[in-house]
């Protein structure tokens, strides 16, 4: 009987992590030419010594909806043809999202 795809037993592959190794080519070694190695954990600087990524400082998020929540709550269940319908579910998810993440959020009552 032939040895099908569906009878041969699987081999577990090993896999081994081998270090690469880079050759410069002789016809490049005389230029100058050199292997640097990738893995590095120093810092992007930029000429003046200071981090080139940097993270922005923390603001406090106002939001003011131009009616109040229980306005929109009910323009919201208006008709799916009004924009006014529209406006108002975007706003309701904006409040959501403001009360999610902290934002501060000023009614107009």
């Amino acid at each position: 009987m032939a040895a099908t795809p569906e009878t041969l037993k699987p081999e577990t592959p090993q896999i081994q992590e081998r270090q690469e190794e880079f050759i410069v080519p002789e016809n490049l070694q005389s230029t100058g030419v050199k292997v640097v190695q990738k893995n590095f954990t120093a810092q992007a600087k930029n000429d003046k010594g200071q981090p080139v990524i940097q993270t922005p400082p923390t603001q406090v998020i106002t939001v003011k909806p131009p009616y109040n929540q229980t306005n929109l709550v009910a323009q919201a269940k208006g008709s799916v043809t009004l924009s006014l319908t529209w406006l108002s579910a975007f706003w309701i998810r904006i409040i959501k999202k403001a009360l999610h993440f902290g934002w501060q959020v000023s009614g107009n009552d």
